[in-house]
This record gives C-alpha cells, structure tokens and sequence, in this order.
C-alpha cells in the first residue's frame, strides 16, 4: 500500500525528493551507525508526512527544503550530529503544520525537542509591534549561547532560501537580502564560516545588482583560461622547490576570490576589474602535526619568499596571533612571474579546516585534544559575555539592540593593554572612550583625552593591535551627542545614551515649567488646538522637542510671541494649511497617502529624484524617500521592515530636486573651472556645493546640484564625460553608518 505522498507528487518530484533524501544519508555515512541511519529515516518520513502535498513559492515540494537544510549543515558547514540533523528536517514542522512539540519529543526525544523550539521560537514574534528581523536576531544571539547548533541551523535556513530566492517578489527579496547582510553575514564571519559568508555576500550583489553581477561573472570567465595558465606557471618552480627542500607531505590549490568581494574591492580603491590583482590565491596546505605545524609553515614560508620577492607590507601573521574567529594562516604577497603580484596563503591541514569550517571544526579538534581550551574559546567567550550583557538590559527594544550590538557582531578584535598590562579585547575600530567605558561606566562618562603609548591623543583615536592606553579623566568632563558618532562598543553607545537621556528629561521638565509659565500669561493652554500650529511654525517635530528646546535655551521666547501676533491677526484661518495634495508618490500602505508634503524628505545619503526606484521609511516625523539601492534603506529594512514602505513616482513634481555626483581623476589645473563650466553654463544647472580632496595628482570630491529627474542628470553625467582627465562619474551614495 503505498503512502499519502507518493500519491500526491509526480513521478519526476518522488525521484527529486528521494533523490535529495539519499545525498543526505550518504553524507552523514561517516558518523552514523545503523541505529542512526534507522533515526533519520524515521524524522524523514515523519517530515514528509507532516509537510504533506505543501509546496514552497517556487513550486516545488516543500519537503525539498528541509532536506536541502539538514545537507547544508553537514557537507557545507561540517556539523556532524544526529540531533541537529534531525532538528533541521524537522525545523518547519511545529512552526507550519498542526503538529505539537510534544509529539516530536515522543518520536525523536528531548534533545531534538528543545532544538526545535528553540528554532520555531526565532520566527515567532510575541507582539505585532515588534520588529520581526529584530526580534529574530535577539533570539539567535539568545540561543547561540545556550546551544550553538540552533544558529548553524539557522544559517543553514537562510543560505537555501537565499539559492531558492528567484520564486518570490522584488520586495520580499529585498527583506530577506536586507535582514541576510545585516545580522546572518556577520554572524557567519564569526563563527568562522567564511565559504557560508562568501556565497551569501555573492547571492546578496546577484539580486541587489543583477547587472554588476553578471557583468563580473562574464569577466571572470572570460580570463579563466589565461589565469589558469598563470597559475601553473607560477607552481611549477614552486612545487619543485617545495618536494625537494620542505620534507613533508602538503597540497596546493587556488582560490577564486568570491564576486562580491572583487566589487567591494572596485568600489573601496575605485579600480576597475582589470586592476584587481588579487582575484584568485594560491594555498599551500601542510600535512603536519600539531605540534609542528607553526614551524612548517613557516619554513614553507621562507622557501616561497626565496623563489618570489615578497611585499613585506602584506605580510599577515595570524600564525602567532590568531583573529578572534580563530583563523589561522600566513599570507604573504609576492612578485610572481610578468611583473604580478600573487597572494599565497600558507596553513596547516587543521588551519585549513578550521578555515572551512570555523566553530565546527574547533569543536572536532578539542575533543581530539581533550578539551583543551585555547585562545579561540577564550575569544568566543568575551564575545559571547559581551553580548549578554547587553541581552539583559531590559531598556533596549529589540531594533535598539539590532543597531547597538551590530558592530560588536561584524568586526574583528583589536587588542590593547591598560598602564598595569592587562589585557582588553574590543571590537576593531574601537577608540580610546570606548576602551574607557570597558575600565569602568565612570572613566567613560569623565574621560577627555589618553595617552596611547606614552603619546596624548584625543578620545576619538582608533586603537591598534599592542596599543598600551592611559585615560585621563575629570569630573567636570561629560557625555555628548558628538561622541555618539565615533564610538563602536556597544557598551559605551548604551551608557552615553542613558546619560544623555536622563539629561534630556531633565531638560524636558525644565521647559515644560517655562513654557506653561509663558502659556498662562498668554491665555494659552497645553492641550489647546493651535499648539499644533505652533509647532508647524516652529518647524518643530513634537511638543517634547519644544520643551527641550526650552529648556536648553536653544529656543527663543520672543518667537512663541511672534507665533501669537500672527495668529490673532489670521483670525480664525489655520496658519497651518492642512494638506492632503498629491505628492507623486504611490504605496500600497495606506498611512502614508496621508502625509502631507511638509512630512516628506528626501535622504541626503543617497539623494532621490524622481523615476529612481525609491522606498520611503515611515518615521514619527513623517516619511522619508530613499532610493531602493540605499546602503542606510537596506539597513533599516533588516531592522524593521514593517516601516519600509515600496513607493513609485505618478507624476513628475514641477520642481528641481538635490542630486549628488561623485568625481574621480586627475587633479589638473583648471579641473574644476571646467567642471563648473559643464554643469553651470552648459547644462544650467545650479550647483549647491563643491567637496574635493586632492592627493598628489589625483582628486576626488563631491558635487551637490538640482536637477528635475534622472534623465536630465543622466544628460549632466554625459556633458562631464567629455572634460580632459576625469575618469569616474557615477551618483553619489554615502558610506554606511555602522
């Protein structure tokens, strides 16, 4: 007799399901046993049964994609446990069928039971006014300190929706791609899993970006020949000096450097494809012992750089200091055959699986060495304190916590020392107040300058590897807005905010008494209609902000006075002219055709004009316009996509809009005049402001100008084409805040 679901699919989607069903078993060949084998055809079919006749956007049986995860988890990120494999066929289950916990726990125990709560919880928001990705990204962070396996999981998840991401429609897309750079990449980066990173970071610019994509991948073909070829002309001499001086067993192989990092290298040197001298790599991988295997790596290192000048600036050892991920490999860059320069990276085969499969592999080779801890579970567990310390700050909404903990989670490490020779780790990029606020919340909130090394700098300076610092202090100093901006820790954002707004507060109440004071002399009162109309002329967001305005004495009295005349002289006509005007601008969410233009802005870090492709970010302030390849869009959509509203143009605004160009090229004299000239006299365009940086001869700056929609910049980005010596014109995006 045969089951519900053979009856149900086609005969080509059994064998695509079977199929997929037996790669899995044959992968986890290695570490199951007979029980096991018997333990995983059971969560199978017990799988199959559940999920039914459902099916996934793209079509195809929904049971495809469980599978699909489980296999991940075992060939691509290395986890080899009966447990999670099952927890990751089953981890659909609760969240998308009638099926209880409790039956789970009664067919494959508790162990598979907790694992798969523990992921139906991650999708399940308590409150329709939290933020999904937000609250998502706490309960990873929660249950990766409890049990790791639930984040693998979950990274396995999100790499097979993104393979799968063709099926759904450009705005979902642009959710899961937002939500997959933002908290899954860099979880990923820590954990070590840098082939799991670099496929997301690859599948992220193919769907943001088709057309760069494809346009690096046709390049990338097109030279794979003539790389090939440069390649084995470069292991030729080296193998044989390597088989005859090194004395041990060892492989090389390269490496093709992935799509996306090739275009943030373009976009970070402003190079063009052809200049990128480090697509591909070469690795030697050393069969040595542990006990070797630093001294062979670098006698293969002194055999290289014998037989290849090397760029001792490029040398990078993360032998004798291992990042905090806990890679470990020599890298050095040398002078190869034809005048080029190749990056070789040097491991041993433990490195080299501690490389491919970070955490995992860690785990595989503690229990060989008896749970020895090293300098990995060291780092993995201040960064793990580090995050549940904030965890437990109850003050933090979860998009609060998304934006303070997101830095600690992206970067690598820095370590520095304090006067006695202790050591601190932060986050790389920190600065002298955030190692501050790491001593102690109180040398923090009253620090003004350190000496770093013995040498004075100011509190904004960027810590490096070795730094010894020394914070001076004094009690008259406090926290201010402006640190906020060059701060990294997560610790030291939260405790100048918690400063700062206990200061507002005060400031609020100090207002709130001048302003009724004022209000009884001019037979105001608080709730009185036309305080709206105060604050509309005012331009003033809120009543709360009028009061801190008061009561910082940023604000002066005689303009409530003036506000006063006017209205008496208005009558009973509202200053205020309520509109509710077509703005050309078109969503599906209904709140926001009732902004009126006042409440609309167009975001100076990426400047929209219209027939962009634009979204627009409902604020407490109104709504603002960002076009959709926005790196700051992109950020809020991972924080809260339910503010990200999709937008288009209906009609084009009879006025001129802020544009901004970004140019690169020589730095010539007359440069500028004839960038002028183009822009003001030929194209009449009114120029709002000039930023240029010049560096030997070479210049770059930023032009801010009105234009009246894209093609009419389109005709300005060609007019500049033609002016002698200027090679990049291309829209302007401001770097992203992070």
């Amino acid at each position: 007799m045969r089951s519900r679901w053979e009856v149900s699919f086609a005969e080509e989607e059994k064998r695509a399901i079977l199929n997929a069903y037996r790669r899995l078993l044959r992968s986890c060949g290695d570490f199951l046993d007979k029980r096991g084998r018997t333990e995983l055809r059971r969560a199978f079919r017990f799988a199959l049964e559940q999920h039914g006749q459902a099916r996934r956007r793209t079509g195809e049986p929904y049971i495809l994609h469980p599978l699909a995860v489980a296999l991940i988890l075992v060939k691509e990120i290395g986890l080899k446990d009966l447990s999670a494999v099952i927890a990751a066929l089953l981890h659909d289950v609760v969240e998308d069928t009638d099926t209880p916990l409790e039956s789970i726990q009664a067919q494959f125990g508790p162990a598979v039971a907790r694992l798969v709560e523990a992921l139906t919880k991650i999708t399940r928001v308590q409150s329709p006014m939290d933020s999904v990705q937000a609250e998502t990204f706490r309960k990873i962070l929660l249950t990766m300190a409890d049990d790791i396996r639930v984040a693998l999981i979950k990274l396995a998840d999100r790499l097979h929706n993104l393979r799968t991401l063709a099926g759904l429609k450009p705005e979902k897309q642009a959710k899961i791609l937002a939500e997959t750079e933002y908290i899954y990449v860099p979880i990923a980066h820590r954990l070590g899993l840098y082939p799991i990173k670099s496929e997301m970071e690859d599948l992220i610019l193919k769907y943001r970006h088709p057309e760069i994509y494809a346009e690096l991948e046709a390049k990338l073909q097109a030279t794979a020949r003539e790389r090939e070829k440069y390649i084995q002309r470069f292991l030729e001499p080296l193998e044989a000096r390597l088989k005859a001086e090194l004395g041990i067993l060892y492989r090389m192989e390269s490496r093709i450097k992935g799509l996306s990092s090739i275009y943030q290298k373009m976009q970070r040197q402003g190079v063009p494809f052809e200049e990128v001298y480090d697509i591909f790599a070469i690795r030697i991988i050393l069969d040595s012992p542990p006990a070797t295997e630093k001294a062979d790596c670098w006698r293969a290192y002194s055999i290289v750089t014998s037989l290849y000048r090397p760029n001792l600036n490029r040398l990078r050892d993360w032998i004798s200091h291992p990042k905090a991920t806990g890679y470990e490999a020599l890298h050095i860059t040398v002078m190869g055959p034809e005048g080029k320069w190749v990056e070789v990276q040097i491991r041993s085969r433990r490195m080299h699986e501690m490389a491919e499969y970070g955490l995992v592999a860690h785990w595989r080779y503690k229990e060989q060495q008896n749970g020895r801890p090293s300098s990995y579970d060291e780092a993995l567990d201040r960064w793990l304190q580090r995050i549940r310390s904030l965890l437990e700050n109850a003050d933090l909404s979860s998009v609060e916590l998304l934006s303070e903990l997101h830095p600690d989670i992206a970067h690598d490490e820095v370590y520095v020392f304090t006067p006695k020779g202790d050591l601190k780790v932060l986050p790389a990029g920190a600065t002298a107040l955030d190692f501050a606020y790491e001593i102690h919340s109180e040398i923090g909130r009253h620090a003004i300058a350190a000496k770093v090394n013995g040498r004075p700098v100011l509190l904004n300076y960027v810590l490096q590897n070795a730094d010894q610092v020394e914070i001076l202090t004094s009690e008259r100093a406090e926290p201010t807005q402006e640190q906020l901006t060059f701060v990294k820790t997560a610790r030291a954002r939260l405790k100048i905010r918690e400063y700062l707004k206990h200061q507002r507060k005060q400031a609020i109440e100090r207002g709130r008494e001048i302003f009724e004071w004022r209000l009884r002399h001019l037979g105001l009162r608080p709730e009185d209609p036309v305080i709206k109309e105060l604050l509309w002329y005012l331009r003033l967001p809120s009543l709360e902000e009028l009061l801190y305005r008061l009561g910082t004495h940023t604000l002066d009295l005689t303009r409530i006075q003036e506000f006063i005349r006017l209205k008496r002289i208005a009558g009973t006509t509202p200053i205020v002219d309520q509109l509710s005007q077509h703005l050309g601008l078109l969503s599906g969410a209904p709140e926001v055709g009732h902004i009126t233009e006042e409440k609309v802005q167009y975001a100076t870090c990426c400047y929209p004009i219209p027939f962009d492709a634009i979204m627009g970010h409902l604020t407490s302030d109104g709504l603002v316009v960002h076009r959709t390849t926005c790196r700051e869009i992109q950020r809020l959509l991972s924080l809260d996509s339910s503010k990200v509203r999709p937008l288009r143009w209906v009609s084009t605004p009879e006025k001129p809009f802020l544009a901004a160009l970004l140019l690169e090229g020589e730095d010539r004299q007359g440069m500028l005049l004839d960038l002028v000239k183009v822009i003001s006299l030929r194209k009449r365009k009114n120029i709002r402001s000039i930023r240029v940086e010049g560096k030997a001869s070479y210049f770059q700056g930023v032009i801010e100008l009105f234009v009246y929609h894209e093609p009419d910049l389109l005709g300005v980005i060609k007019a500049l084409a033609e002016v002698r010596g200027l090679l990049r014109i291309e829209r302007y995006q401001a770097p992203p805040n992070s």
